[in-house]
């Protein structure tokens, strides 16, 4: 990591912790836009963190511009973080610069599936990258403004953030391809390593805030955190903080190289199964309390377990890193379970 993304994750960090509190989360999910917020992000260049020098942005490389979803998941960031940093890192490539300001979401085709999958914050984005594959797998994108779209009525995902289903539309504007993403599959398993890399953000937070309560609860005279059976709950839900971070920091580490598909399938699958478990013990060891509105770990929790179904549930990534090491062959199962291929 160079020094120029140590700077911006230090700074996004102190931006995050000021500008994205339980009140601005709860605002959004109430149905207000996060204008302020987005204001912030803009000014400090965040969201063209991937986007060229000569274009305006800070020019880092996408795997390291990927970082900063880690902290979109840390604070529970209630923005199309992901879709506009690698929408606009798409559509640089396009010379769209109009396309770089404003919100920005990203229509996919389903992982499974016939259509579109739901489209995150459609109702608010300015623009919406829509997605086409060919039949040969190959992808070309169009940079078109909300209104040109067609969309079913807004709801509210899992997260409690503004969704809708892209029911089509007349939109007017040129095709392009990106080598950043030239197929379907390298789209899909981008936006799947963007999830997991949230996710294992928010699960950094929910063991923060699990331990916090944990020294903070009496029960019998003592903190809870004193009773063996939480702490072997706060252990196991350590070693799955762990376990989906350095599956994260992979998919990130792999991106561009021969084993990038592998290890993003890797990454989603081993976040996910962390989600699950994470939410899990998180609310074991706050117990009542972490159910009401008033706490904020649910915040957390609840994204989990929607960016854990988005661009595929573990389920789907399991089998597809399962029929890619079967068409490899036994020879080559060992160094690729070692990173020695």
């Amino acid at each position: 990591m160079n020094e120029t993304t140590q700077l911006m994750l230090e700074s996004a960090e102190r931006l995050l912790r000021d500008a994205c509190p339980k009140a601005v989360v709860d605002q959004v999910e109430a149905g207000e836009r996060p204008d302020a917020l987005w204001a912030e992000l803009e000014a400090l260049g965040l969201l063209n963190a991937c986007v060229p020098e000569g274009q305006g942005g800070v020019g880092l490389p996408l795997a390291e511009g990927l970082t900063l979803l880690r902290l979109a998941g840390r604070y529970a960031v209630p923005v199309p973080f992901a879709e506009t940093l690698l929408g606009r890192a798409l559509a640089s490539e396009a010379g769209m610069p109009e396309a770089l300001e404003g919100m920005m979401t990203i229509a996919v085709p389903a992982v499974q599936g016939e259509g579109y999958a739901p489209v995150p914050f459609a109702p608010w984005a300015r623009w919406v990258l829509v997605a086409q594959a060919g039949p040969d797998g190959a992808v070309s994108f169009q940079c078109l403004p909300q209104e040109q779209l067609t969309f079913s009525e807004p709801r509210k995902g899992l997260a409690g953030e503004p969704e809708a289903l892209m029911l089509g539309g007349d939109g007017q504007g040129p095709s392009f391809f990106s080598p950043l993403a030239p197929s379907l599959a390298k789209l899909q398993g981008l936006l799947a390593l963007s999830r997991a890399v949230m996710m294992a953000g928010a699960l950094e937070s929910a063991l923060d805030l699990s331990v916090a309560y944990a020294l903070e609860r009496k029960q019998f005279g003592r903190e809870i955190a004193k009773f063996q059976a939480v702490q072997q709950q706060l252990a196991v839900l350590t070693g799955e903080v762990a376990a989906a971070l350095r599956a994260a920091d992979a998919g990130l580490e792999a991106l561009g190289s021969p084993r990038e598909a592998t290890a993003w399938a890797v990454a989603k699958a081993r976040a996910g199964e962390a989600a699950g478990k994470g939410a899990e013990i998180a609310h074991q060891v706050h117990g009542a309390m972490g159910f009401t509105h008033e706490h904020q770990l649910h915040h957390r929790t609840r994204r989990l377990w929607c960016w854990r179904d988005q661009h595929g549930h573990e389920a789907y990534w399991q089998a597809v890193l399962g029929r890619a090491l079967c068409a490899a062959g036994a020879d080559a199962l060992w160094p690729e379970l070692t990173g020695s291929a």
